[in-house]
């Protein structure tokens, strides 16, 4: 039971991590096609679903590695270096979408 409900979290993580990589690259194209200001909004918006997708890549990493019965083989070193890139990359995205709508507001 376990290893089916760990099973469907992989799977589960593996779709959120491709929808968000298909979006971010739908919102780089479309921001060619935006004027300046709503580009600069949808480049914006492409960082934060990159920095979603390395959030869902880490904890699909770990759902993996539960999977595999492999999680106690990693050393806790290595998996607060994982969490440290997700939270760095979400805390980053986050921030570079809230400069990018105050310089917007202007």
């Amino acid at each position: 039971m376990i290893a089916t409900l760990t099973l469907l979290i992989v799977l589960m993580g593996a779709s959120t991590v491709s929808l968000s990589v298909f979006v971010a690259i739908k919102f780089k194209q479309q921001a060619r096609r935006l004027s300046r200001e709503s580009g600069k909004l949808s480049i914006a918006l492409m960082f934060m679903l990159i920095g979603e997708a390395c959030l869902g890549a880490g904890t699909l990493w770990f759902a993996v590695m539960a999977y595999l019965e492999r999680l106690p083989d990693v050393p806790l070193f290595m998996q607060s270096m994982v969490r440290v890139f997700i939270f760095s990359a979400s805390s980053l995205t986050t921030v570079h979408l809230y400069l990018v709508t105050k310089r917007l507001e202007k």
